[in-house]
């Protein structure tokens, strides 16, 4: 019986020892947890506006009537392959979107069906479309539409603008610790935030020159100024560490 209780005793002196060890142990890793969490975060931000120079553009061909004969998709794909080469704009720079037929109105026999052709065609600059436009004013053409705009060197861009947030943030962290008498140190960490492509679309632009009973004609009077382009905004943010000294 004396011998369960010492035992007993000894059992609870281990338990004492193991809980003032782990007291003692326990701070010792909160405060390794707590060094070198002497920084400042900040931010920093950049922005620019550049002009397009891609322009996609979608052209539209359209078998029509005029006149009780109908205007054959061959004949507008030449005159509008005339007019671009009256532009000065290479042909390597148009590619076939869609081709296909589509039924003037509801009971048409196929030979009589409505044929149709898009063309993708890019750009480099509004003046190069406002010339464009000219010299297919004479092309009945269905639809003309700006589909999207962006800038060649879009990646060159966006790398010089991280460049900048990322001294705007240093600079901001200067100022700051300087107010309370200290200063900023190494960089402990560097996060930057990816933006969304910048391809600026343009979903309802778009004219036409040919008066067709369709949805196109309940639009007349309603064009756009299709050179009236806005500037492409660009923005970098960059978030970083630096250690305070």
């Amino acid at each position: 019986m004396k011998r369960l209780k010492v035992l007993s005793v000894a059992i609870g002196m281990t338990v004492s020892v193991l809980m003032v060890q782990t007291m003692i142990i326990t701070p010792t890793f909160a405060q390794d947890g707590f060094k070198g969490e002497h920084f400042i975060e900040v931010t920093g931000t950049a922005m620019q506006e550049v002009e397009p120079n891609e322009i996609f553009v979608n052209v539209r061909l359209r078998e029509f009537e005029e006149n009780k004969e109908k205007v054959t998709l061959e004949k507008l794909d030449k005159e509008f392959l005339d007019a671009l080469k009256e532009s000065g704009i290479d042909r390597s720079r148009i590619e076939l979107a869609s081709a296909g037929s589509q039924l003037g109105r509801i009971g048409r026999k196929d030979k009589d069906a409505f044929r149709e052709k898009t063309y993708q065609l890019k750009l480099t600059s509004g003046a190069e479309l406002e010339k464009f436009l000219v010299k297919i004013e004479p092309v009945k053409v269905m639809q003309v539409a700006i589909t999207k705009v962006s800038h060649s060197e879009s990646q060159k861009l966006r790398m010089e603008l991280k460049i900048k947030a990322l001294q705007a943030a240093r600079t901001k962290a200067e100022a700051l610790v300087k107010s309370i008498g200290s200063e900023i140190g190494k960089p402990l960490m560097i996060r930057e935030f990816e933006e969304q492509p910048y391809h600026q679309p343009y979903p309802n632009v778009g004219w036409s020159n040919v008066m067709l009973k369709d949805e196109y004609q309940a639009n007349a009077g309603q064009e756009p100024d299709p050179t009236a382009f806005r500037k492409i905004t660009l923005q970098a943010q960059v978030t970083a560490q630096f250690e305070i000294k």
